[in-house]
């Protein structure tokens, strides 16, 4: 094929020739593997680490049906659907798999979604949703369980309408004050709660002076109950504490005291709302219901800065696909 090809180039313009030159290099050496396929092995023994099952209904009976491309493909033998090492991850149906490392490169260093289309060449919107596939994924993995002496306070962020029509107040541009000073119904409470463990859990609990009931829904079911609770002296986290039977520390932050006995402080969880927020500015109001998406991305990037560089990235694309969960264009727009 190529001989015939060859006769005729003395007949074609110079950029034609060099379109001519490209395809000839593909066809006879193609480009090597992305790292997405170099990491599919590590994907695949972290996503079916019991067992390789089906990704649509659960069942063990599976087979090898052939593959696309590099990927293996399966067919399982109860429900008849196939699936790859991919399927219901934030990557199954891209069409621009070679983006995605990079893209979770500057996830890693938290870069907006204007230099994330920039930089790749995607449409802003393109950026967002994939920015939220990977943190629902992400999210679906839940939290690790609070052990020992274990740390809890609140923190607040103004509420954000960001996409969405405005009906029990009146609109407001960014930057201008609230008309309700202190906390007030407008301010999103967000629970942090960590151990010494550096196990941490901060989730969005409710608007304004949070209950102890709201506290409960957040991280209840996160604490052992053999645990101790350290807080300030709010009586909502008395009643928390009290409702899970759990031994309580309350520090008087307004008497100075900084540190009880020696070893019972909340400075960990105080530093982490000052972290989180500096971090959570760069992006320029978060909608809230976005807000527990960020809360999260944030903590993987807490848990994890102890890595290298290289490493949090393969860890961040190696958990986005360690569960089955998919989450379409379609789900995101109508939330």
């Amino acid at each position: 094929m190529w001989l015939d090809v060859y006769e005729q180039v003395g007949e074609l313009t110079e950029l034609e020739r060099v379109a001519l030159f490209n395809a000839m290099k593909q066809d006879l050496f193609p480009d090597e593997p992305s790292k997405i396929t170099k990491l599919l092995k590590d994907i695949r023994e972290n996503r079916f680490a019991s067992g390789m099952a089906c990704v649509h209904c659960g069942s063990t009976a599976v087979k090898r049906n052939g593959k696309y491309k590099t990927r293996q493909r399966y067919l399982c033998k109860d429900c008849g659907k196939t699936f790859n090492d991919m399927t219901n991850t934030p990557f199954s149906g891209s069409r621009y798999p070679e983006k995605w490392v990079k893209y979770m490169e500057m996830m890693v260093e938290g870069y907006t979604l204007p230099k994330i289309a920039k930089r790749l060449k995607i449409h802003i919107s393109t950026a967002f949703y994939w920015r939220h596939k990977i943190l629902n994924a992400l999210r679906s993995l839940d939290f690790n369980q609070l052990q020992g002496i274990v740390e809890s306070d609140e923190t607040f962020f103004r509420e954000s309408m960001k996409g969405k029509v405005v009906t029990h107040r009146k609109p407001k541009k960014r930057k201008t004050p609230d008309e309700k000073r202190g906390i007030s119904d407008l301010k999103i409470a967000v629970v942090v709660a960590q151990d010494r463990n550096n196990n941490i859990i901060a989730v969005k609990a409710g608007t304004g002076r949070v209950k102890a009931e709201e506290i409960d829904a957040a991280i209840g079911k996160y604490i052992d109950p053999k645990s101790l609770l350290c807080t300030d002296t709010a009586t909502n986290y008395k009643k928390f504490a009290k409702l899970k039977g759990l031994q309580h520390e309350p520090i008087n932050e307004h008497q100075k005291q900084r540190v009880k006995k020696g070893i019972f402080h909340v400075q960990n969880v105080n530093n982490f709302h000052s972290r989180l927020k500096t971090w959570i500015r760069r992006f320029q109001g978060v909608a809230t219901k976005y807000l527990d998406n960020y809360l999260y991305w944030f903590r993987w990037l807490e848990l994890d800065k102890h890595l290298s560089y290289e490493k949090q990235v393969e860890q961040m694309l190696i958990s986005a696909c360690r569960k089955s969960n998919k989450t379409t264009v379609e789900l995101l727009r109508s939330n």
